[in-house]
């Protein structure tokens, strides 16, 4: 494992050609972006998916900025792949 300069790692795991998520819950994903889980207590809504409810405030940091639309697609696709 590599630690990166500006924040993260990149793992080398020579034969492995994909990693999954196990074992969590829906509602833990958002917490796995630091840049939606500060966000998180602003929503209208506890229980909100940040994917339609209103007074959402991380579809609301897509309009400002706080949180990048290649972020949100990312945490979209694991959301849909937790089905």
């Amino acid at each position: 494992m590599f630690e990166l300069t500006n924040g993260g790692f990149i793992i080398d795991t020579p034969g492995i050609r994909e990693f999954g998520l196990i074992d969590f819950k829906k509602n833990e994903i958002p917490r796995c972006f630091p840049e939606m889980e500060k966000l998180l207590p602003q929503c209208r809504y506890k229980n909100c998916t940040h994917t339609h409810e209103p007074g959402c405030a991380v579809k609301n940091g897509l309009v400002t900025g706080d949180v990048s639309s290649m972020r949100y697609n990312s945490y979209l696709s694991i959301l849909n792949d937790k089905a």
